[in-house]
């Protein structure tokens, strides 16, 4: 087996926090673009990600965990290798480490090929192969699903099917030019960005949130890991719909699953199941949740709700 490509090299900005005080989801992915860039331009597709490209790649589905917070001015490094390829797809894994070479973060996420002027996969160049064959790797364990699953088959409803459940519509908006990839749709980290907007909105997965209380004593809620399917193009200027529902939750972690539609066609753009759980802010770890919190958490899963 081949060895991780050291892929981008950085820290963690003020400006890119959140309030909980650490790397806000959305920015996490902007540093992986530049990695997943870097390690194609390696590979040799050196126009990929130009303005003049005929040819780039596009990101299907991600899964991402958060294993060490990465706080501002924290020197942060990525490392990308090859877990997967195929005649147009490949299956990347990107460990992002502190500067001490603790794990801050993994991501693996399946990628295609794709041809700009039809937007339709295609195989990759035949030289492609043997370029990433020295970064071929195994997944390692950290990186592997904890609590979600590989094997999941997004469901990609129509916005008309979740209006029949109980999930609660939580954030509106529109797509800007400067969330653009190259082949013109919204980047993941755009479609990540849409979920930390509605955080606040997430009352039925954090019931906690209603309680003045409990912001004020320096707690909040944080996520641990979550599972990313784009099932259409988000162009500048589309509208969306967010839609939120509770999936499970227990004494540990809650799962809440997010939709976005598009305003004018109903179609699904994106589905996430995210793992979360509450959070202390001032010790900087998981909380527990009561018997009591778990009791009002049960009254609002959604039956029926599917990623």
């Amino acid at each position: 087996m081949g060895e991780f490509l050291k892929t981008w090299v950085g820290e963690c900005s003020a400006w890119e926090c959140d309030g909980l005080g650490h790397l806000n989801m959305r920015h996490y992915m902007t540093k992986v673009m530049q990695a997943r860039q870097m390690f194609f331009i390696r590979a040799g597709l050196h126009e990929a990600f130009k303005a003049d490209a005929l040819s780039t790649v596009r990101v299907t589905d991600f899964h991402i965990k958060y294993l060490g917070e990465a706080r501002p001015d924290n020197p942060l490094y990525i490392e990308t290798g090859l877990l997967e390829r195929g005649e147009q797809t490949v299956r990347l894994c990107h460990i992002m480490f502190h500067g001490d070479g603790r794990i801050a973060a993994t991501i693996v996420e399946n990628i295609e090929h794709i041809y700009l002027r039809n937007m339709a996969a295609f195989p990759w160049p035949s030289k492609f192969a043997a370029a990433v064959k020295p970064y071929e790797v195994e997944q390692p364990q950290p990186s592997k699903p904890r609590g979600l699953s590989y094997e999941t088959v997004p469901w990609k409803p129509h916005e008309e099917d979740i209006k029949k459940l109980t999930v609660k519509h939580i954030g509106s908006g529109v797509f800007q030019p400067f969330e653009m990839g190259v082949d013109g749709s919204a980047t993941p980290q755009a479609l990540m960005g849409r979920t930390t907007e509605t955080i606040a909105h997430m009352e039925d997965g954090y019931p906690e949130f209603l309680d003045p209380d409990y912001h004020a004593s320096g707690k909040s809620g944080a996520l641990l890991e979550a599972q990313i399917f784009i099932h259409r193009r988000a162009e500048a200027g589309d509208a969306y719909h967010f839609y939120s529902g509770l999936f499970e939750g227990n004494q540990y972690t809650r799962k809440l699953v997010h939709h976005i539609f598009h305003v004018v066609t109903g179609e699904c753009i994106f589905s996430m199941i995210g793992d979360g759980c509450l959070f202390d802010l001032k010790a900087r770890k998981l909380i527990k949740a009561s018997d009591e919190q778990v009791a009002v958490l049960q009254k609002n899963v959604v039956e029926g709700l599917r990623v």
